[in-house]
Parts: C-alpha cells; structure tokens; sequence
C-alpha cells in the first residue's frame, strides 16, 4: 500500500499533526500540469507538500510543477483535489525556511520578487482614443500584462478588451518595437484572474477539459 501523504486534508490539519513546521501562507504561484498553466493561491507549505486554491479540478496522482518564484521550480503530485483547492506532495523536500525568505523579500537572487506573471496567448483589442488597435497577450499578472501592439507609447491610457474579462483601464509603461507593457490602473483581483486564466486556456484548447471549480 502507498504511504500516506502528509498533505492528505484540504485544511492541512494532518501535515501540521505530522510536520510541524508547516506554515501558513497568503501567496499567488504559478502552477503547471500536462497542457495547462495558471495561478495558485498558497496556503499552506511545508518541507513536503502544499494546500493552494487553483480554482480547477486536478486527477489524483497528475503530475505538477509549482513556480514559487522565477528561479524557483518544484515539481509534485496532485494527492487530493476538491472544489477548487489542492494538495500537493513536492518529490523531493524543500527549504521550508528559505522558500519562505525568498518569497518575503523585494528581490529573490538577481530577480525583482514581483507578482507571478502568466505567460498565455489571448487575442483581444486596447482602445486608444478613437483608434481600436489589436493586442496579442503574451504574459499576464493581476498588475499588467506584455503584449504585441502597435501605436502606443509610454504614458498612454488605453482601454483593454479581453474576452472573457470586463474591459480593463491601463497605462503603457514601456514600448519597444511592437511589444509594450502595460499597467492595469485597477489591478485584477486574485480569483478573478484564475479562473480567467482556466477560460482563456480551455477556449484556446476548443475543449473543457479543465474543469472550473
């Protein structure tokens, strides 16, 4: 028989009776499975295993990697998932104390410690004044995304349109070449970005095999 895993409750009650050193934690990550990317409310961590609310369905036993920071990377298993939450059991023991430090500080190595930035595909438009210019995303956080488009520069104020999400204010920070960057005037709520995140993937895929919980 499997031994059974540390992080086997939604509450992590069982972790913190065999593990004591399991924190609680009020942090987005990015989370990956097989054909799938999105963000992770962290709620409790612990040297073997996490509790995060994923908005999304997971199988018992998937296969997934947790982005903690950008050089940070650890890959696990999906050992009970129920109603938007999850628990995973890491393969191999973390530096409970120095995840934590890293994650708690303004820079993590040569990094800027900032919000998780997704990188996706979504097509959709900014509007700029009476110009209606198309934006191709390709990363996205609840402060901002990256994007392919044309015609703006830094200091502009556009409205973004993404299927999907309700149209969004925002301002360009920088612009180089065809690829600007862009600050939401009013960042995007945590659960509202996570299951967009599910949404857009899902329609991108043609198919719902990503369930929102």
């Amino acid at each position: 028989m499997e031994p059974q895993s540390p992080q086997t409750d939604e509450d992590g009650q069982e972790d913190r009776r065999k593990d004591g050193r399991t924190t609680a934690v009020y942090r987005p990550v990015l989370l990956e499975a097989d054909g799938f990317a999105g963000f992770c409310l962290l709620r409790n961590l612990s040297p073997s295993g996490m509790m995060g609310i994923a908005y999304a369905d997971f199988a018992l036993g998937e296969a997934v990697s947790v982005q903690f920071m950008p050089d940070l990377v650890v890959a696990g298993r999906v050992v009970w998932s129920k109603e938007g939450k999850i628990g995973v059991e890491f393969d191999q023991e973390i530096d409970l104390a120095g995840v934590l430090r890293n994650m708690g500080g303004a820079h993590s190595d040569s990094h800027l410690n900032r919000a998780p930035r997704l990188p996706i595909r979504c097509e959709g438009e900014a509007l700029l004044g009476d110009l209606r210019l198309r934006l191709t995303v390709r990363d996205i956080s609840q402060r901002g995304l990256k994007a392919v488009l044309l015609s703006v520069r830094p200091g502009d104020e556009v409205t973004v349109r993404l299927p999907g999400l309700e149209p969004r204010k925002a301002v360009v920070r920088w612009s180089q070449q065809d690829i600007a960057g862009l600050n939401f005037i009013r960042p995007l709520a945590f659960e509202e970005l996570a299951r967009w995140a599910i949404y857009c993937q899902s329609r991108e895929n043609g198919s719902d095999e990503r369930n929102i919980a």
